[in-house]
């Protein structure tokens, strides 16, 4: 270094330290990242619950692939709110939680539940034709940039729920009945596409007590039916169907009464109204 040259600020300080535990694009330390990407972990092992109750569904074990099922369902109800919470979305913006989510959802809700009512032979020959019809609906619906309103809580469509339905058609139907599994299940499919709304339980302000009480009452009763299988008290199984008719009738209480009184939960009866 030159004498009249000043010395740099280096040079007199010392090399200069950046702090390790700070991201210098986002102010994200590493243990946010860090937790931050544990969600998106938390959100694909779905795959690995997914493989186990393929491999229950493929040994005969309905029992245990109840249960694996309930698994990647307990995970996918918590890692939403995780993920808000820890704001992965800032802190792990390189993977996109939503379409991570939407794949794991897929094979969890639909082809797993799908690959359960063929092995279970609860659909007549010839099955995978029939099988399409959900697989392609579901595919189409997970792939609609509109499918969830989050700001109304709605989702646009059947939300694709085949787990739950394969779970009642193993429990409660009775030989003989393939035909009308089959009609339920076309039934079902269209609707994943129309423009028809389902309350997105996580993200709807109104009737929270419904939801959030009457689900884990529902959520509890068919845990307990599943423990119990094969030898599950139908009539049990038949009143926890209480919980999924309400859900799948409230879009038409959102026709019938309006927005406003449906989201505040003031439902009434509006046909014996002056107003």
């Amino acid at each position: 270094m030159s004498r009249n040259q000043p010395p740099s600020v280096t040079s007199i300080q010392g090399p200069v330290h950046h702090d390790r535990h700070v991201s210098q694009d986002d102010g994200s330390t590493v243990q946010s990242r860090a937790l931050a990407m544990s969600v998106h972990l938390f959100t694909a092992s779905g795959a690995l619950w997914a493989l186990l109750t393929l491999d229950a569904i493929m040994s005969g074990d309905y029992r245990m692939a109840f249960l694996w099922m309930f698994v990647a369902m307990f995970v996918d109800s918590v890692d939403g709110p995780l993920a808000r919470r820890l704001d992965v979305k800032r802190h792990a913006s390189h993977i996109d939680g939503a379409r991570l989510d939407d794949v794991i959802d897929y094979i969890n809700y639909t082809f797993v539940p799908i690959v359960l009512l063929i092995h279970a032979g609860w659909l007549p020959d010839p099955a995978p034709l029939w099988a399409a019809f959900p697989l392609v609906a579901s595919a189409l619906a997970f792939s609609n940039t509109e499918s969830k309103d989050t700001e109304d809580g709605f989702f646009l469509g059947f939300p694709s729920y085949w787990n739950v339905f394969a779970f009642y058609v193993v429990v409660l139907a009775t030989a003989g009945s393939e035909w009308l599994v089959l009609l339920l299940m076309l039934a079902f499919s269209p609707l994943s596409v129309m423009p028809v709304r389902f309350v997105y339980p996580n993200r709807f302000d109104g009737m929270r007590w419904f939801f959030f009480g009457g689900g884990i009452v529902w959520i509890a009763s068919i845990l307990f039916a599943a423990l119990q299988y094969p030898d599950t008290p139908r009539l049990f199984v038949q009143v926890s169907l209480v919980y999924p008719a309400l859900y799948l009738g409230l879009p038409c209480g959102w026709t019938a009464i309006g927005p406003e009184r449906y989201m505040s939960g003031r439902l009434g009866f509006p046909l014996l109204s002056n107003h």
